[in-house]
């Protein structure tokens, strides 16, 4: 019988725990960029609505926790998009798209949601207040699972590399 070791977590093969830096959040603002772009040119329907409604890039869940401890690992760089919510179109909340070899070569996911313009009016000067507000909002499990780990933003300037949240679970009772 295979002995059994406690008090250590056993690593993760399948994730890197190589530490994140503010150099690696550089191409991952640069590509989030790109696939903001390239959203709009795969569903030109959306763009008068919401190609100018970007409030804030970030990154999320498990990426941006490790960002914070490496010891968590990153399986994949999951990177939002917040828009402000225009009330005539509906962003597709739901799609996911993911590219599979990003930096480091973890697949990254892209995943956007619109932020009620109440909201993003309130904090028009302040994009990541913008994004925290709605998330503290508390009021869908998506914004709960948010919550549960950090939020780093990536774009536009003034957000990049700013810890908008640390999170609110203990990663290593969770397995990151």
């Amino acid at each position: 019988m295979p002995a059994q070791s406690f008090g250590t977590p056993a690593m993760d093969t399948h994730r890197l725990y190589e530490p994140l830096t503010e150099s690696d959040l550089y191409p991952l603002r640069d590509i989030a960029l790109a696939e903001h772009a390239a959203f709009f040119v795969r569903n030109p329907h959306l763009e008068h609505a919401y190609a100018d409604r970007l409030i804030g890039i970030c990154l999320c869940q498990g990426a941006a926790s490790h960002y914070l401890d490496p010891s968590i690992g990153v399986k994949d760089f999951d990177i939002w998009f917040f828009y402000r919510e225009d009330p005539g179109a509906r962003i597709p909340h739901r799609a996911r798209k993911r590219v599979p070899d990003g930096p480091k070569g973890r697949p990254i996911d892209f995943l956007r949601r619109a932020i009620p313009a109440t909201v993003a009016e309130r904090y028009a000067d302040d994009p990541g207040g913008a994004i925290m507000a709605y998330l503290l909002q508390r009021d869908t499990k998506t914004k709960r699972a948010l919550l549960q780990k950090a939020v780093i933003g990536l774009a536009p300037d003034a957000l990049f590399g700013r810890i908008l949240w640390r999170g609110t679970v203990d990663h290593a009772a969770s397995g990151g």
